[in-house]
């Protein structure tokens, strides 16, 4: 998330740069509900800087979810598969020992 804040904080920098290099220059903007007459570019590089913030902030927000559900999925998988792998070894460790202990019916070996 680091270094996706960075990125956009430098593309938010940028913008600005953008804007207060022609901050004298006044444009006419057409937008769905009306025109902006004499707007600054500056004023104009803000807005935009502060959607681009917006956007970016909420999209590294959603990455960062949607990354901590797939680990959360993962490490329980994970802790699933340890599960049966500690049985599936317990249970072929079980015979094992059986056989290697020596039986009852067989007297010691004695020759001293």
């Amino acid at each position: 998330m680091k270094y996706i804040l960075t990125v956009l904080l430098v593309v938010v920098v940028l913008v600005v740069a953008v804007g207060a290099a022609s901050h004298a220059t006044r444009v006419d903007l057409n937008y769905v509900i009306g025109t902006w007459h004499r707007a600054s570019l500056l004023a104009v590089a803000a807005i935009v800087a502060a959607l681009l913030v917006a956007i970016g902030v909420f999209a590294t927000l959603a990455a960062d979810l949607h990354c901590a559900r797939d680990r959360k999925a993962l490490e329980g998988e994970l802790q699933r598969t340890y599960v049966r792998l500690r049985a599936a070894e317990a249970a072929t460790q079980a015979p094992t020992v059986a056989s290697s202990a020596p039986a009852a019916d067989q007297p010691a070996d004695s020759s001293s």
